[in-house]
């Protein structure tokens, strides 16, 4: 008797995250040191941020405006050797600090552990780097960028997940990186959500999951290499609608489970990438579809799926990057439904999947351990 057990690895997005773009400096200089540091912050050296100032704007303001000083005397010593001091400048609002205080608290107040950043670099052939906010801001975290050597910045921590390229975002997403602020929040919405599609691999939110079924060594010169994965999704998709119905597949063919089961809308959006690397994206309308294809596939790869379906054998979803994920239980249940699919249907579905890993070196975020 053997348990199976398919490791989801998908990131759960709570309602409260945030999306933030941050440009990295005035002219986007700073993205080396953004990854290098895993950390964002501001163009403010010297910024003075005391505990106490981060709930008193008038001590916010008055210390923006000593770091303008600051940076442009590239150090704490005017031009005539009188040394520039906290004390000398005003606490007052006005102008010339109003768009900068918004910044600041930006990173200091408002973003939370977990949110998303999104990074764009220069040009229109640039990178977008992906990141978590990775904890809370803390005065004490600062560091020295170089080309402002002559004091320190405040930082917030960031955990690195990916880098893309700018022009394989929509353009709806684009736009918001054409101008400042320095640091900005984008509302969720059905559109701004698709920034979660280049952060992670596999994601779900409350209303729909998202998994990217990675084919790297694809290199578009034979495209009826991407058959058989696109057969192999059409059977996992095919499969969960039957376990939704609780329909009986015992008695049936690949093709005949396909063709009885199969709904091509049963997703919201699907994406082959016919291009090196190629990448199957897929988007569900119930927070569950691709969640299974993720583990259905993951099985299929670590040639399981037979045996999950044999006598005695069990198989069970969790997900490590969110251990809570209600999902699971659920998709268990799914996937022992699939696994009385005929032996000689999953058999198939190993062999497509091999093939393709060989082939493409298909691969999935689920893993089966």
């Amino acid at each position: 008797m053997t348990k199976f057990v398919v490791d989801l690895n998908s990131k759960v997005i709570a309602p409260e995250q945030k999306i933030w773009v941050v440009h990295p400096g005035r002219v986007r200089s700073h993205a080396d040191t953004f990854l290098s540091e895993n950390a964002i912050f501001l163009e403010f050296p010297g910024l003075t941020l005391r505990p106490s100032h981060l709930q008193d704007d008038n001590a916010l303001r008055q210390s923006i405006r000593q770091s303008g000083a600051v940076k442009s005397n590239k150090g704490f010593v005017r031009s005539d050797g009188s040394p520039i001091l906290l004390s000398d400048f005003a606490a007052a609002a006005g102008t010339d600090v109003s768009v900068h205080l918004r910044t600041v608290k930006h990173l200091t107040n408002r973003m939370m552990r977990g949110d998303l950043v999104v990074v764009p670099t220069r040009g229109a052939g640039g990178q977008v780097l992906f990141g978590e906010v990775s904890g809370d801001f803390f005065p004490q975290q600062v560091i020295r960028v170089p080309s402002m050597p002559y004091a320190d910045v405040p930082v917030r921590r960031v955990k690195w997940l990916q880098n893309r390229l700018k022009s394989d975002l929509p353009s709806y997403l684009v736009r918001y990186f054409e101008k400042p602020p320095a640091i900005a929040e984008v509302a969720r919405d059905k559109y701004t959500e698709s920034f979660f599609d280049y952060a992670y691999d596999a994601y779900s939110t409350a209303s729909t999951s998202w998994v990217s079924v990675n084919a790297p060594s694809y290199d578009g010169s034979d495209f009826l290499g991407a058959v058989a994965p696109a057969q192999l999704i059409a059977l996992a998709v095919a499969l969960f609608n039957a376990a939704e119905k609780h329909a009986d597949v015992s008695q049936l063919s690949y093709d005949q489970i396909v063709t009885a089961f199969y709904d091509e809308n049963a997703l919201a959006d699907a994406q082959l990438k016919f291009m090196s690397p190629g990448r199957y994206n897929l988007k569900d309308r119930d927070a569950r579809l691709a969640k299974f294809i993720n583990a259905f596939i993951a099985l299929a790869l670590a040639g399981a799926l037979s045996a999950c379906g044999a006598s005695g054998n069990s198989v069970a979803a969790e997900n490590s990057q969110s251990p809570n994920d209600p999902a699971t239980g659920d998709l268990t249940a799914m996937i022992g439904l699939a696994t009385k699919a005929p032996k000689a249907v999953l058999t198939r579905a190993e062999n497509q999947a091999a093939d393709s890993k060989k082939k493409l070196g298909l691969s999935v975020p689920a893993k089966v351990k």
